[in-house]
């Protein structure tokens, strides 16, 4: 090859070298796309059994396609009958047992599931798309009430009388199971928002030391101590936080 033949080479390499770079980055930018891999979400229905559930999902870098999720809960304030009708005891049976009153709850929860994304989206910069989840919880609650009986006072004259007055009780439930839920997760506006949709099917089992305690609160599959079949459905709002 001649001198000639060699410089013009080595021009047309010149040429194509930018163009060469231009591709192999934006091939590179389509196969690595930016995520988010941690991702924070309030579940709001929870607020009427005076429940605040926050899920923390975790991306699995190694799979993209797959995630963890961690559900911390606290419940803390008035009790919440979602099942029923607030005034049952008074309306229904009055002559069995005085209602209770001023009931609330205070206990603590934790649910982990794994989940798959069955066709991920590539929009996002976080977890997106159909997804399937599965995983157990477990929950325990502390129902503080009131309620009316006969207690004997002495009076200073020497006289014992019966007087029905309130008297605070306290009932301690345990609740665990598993379930399986199917759901979406998309954004709520271009950025790090995002709605989640999803509905399952579960099973849990409860405990309590009182059966009255059962009774009273298992009216119903929102109910503090339900046991058996439930269908867990809702909504999450999150945020990508990295």
């Amino acid at each position: 090859m001649s001198s000639s033949q060699r410089k013009a080479s080595a021009r047309r390499g010149a040429r194509l070298l930018p163009l060469l770079l231009g591709v192999s980055w934006l091939a590179k930018s389509q196969s690595l796309v930016p995520s988010n891999s941690l991702v924070i979400k309030v579940v709001p229905q929870h607020l009427v059994m005076s429940g605040y559930w926050v899920e923390v999902e975790q991306r699995r870098n190694q799979h993209p396609r797959q995630s963890f999720t961690l559900t911390p809960q606290l419940y803390l304030g008035p009790l919440g009958h979602p099942d029923r009708p607030r005034y049952y005891a008074v309306t229904y049976w009055p002559s069995i047992e005085a209602p209770r009153e001023n009931e609330k709850v205070r206990g603590f929860g934790l649910q982990g599931q794994h989940r798959f994304y069955l066709n991920p989206s590539q929009k996002a910069s976080y977890p997106s798309g159909l997804y399937v989840s599965y995983g157990p919880h477990l929950q325990i609650f502390q129902i503080v009430y009131d309620k009316r009986e006969w207690h004997e006072v002495q009076k200073p004259n020497g006289l014992t009388y019966q007087e029905y007055v309130l008297k605070k009780h306290s009932a301690t439930i345990s609740r665990y199971g598993a379930s399986v839920q199917v759901g979406y997760q998309a954004p709520l506006v271009p950025g790090r928002v995002s709605l989640d949709f999803y509905a399952g099917v579960g099973l849990r089992q409860s405990n309590s030391h009182d059966s009255k305690t059962d009774s009273q609160y298992r009216t119903g599959r929102s109910d503090y101590a339900h046991r058996g079949w439930y269908f867990p459905g809702g909504v999450k709002v999150g945020v990508a936080l990295r």
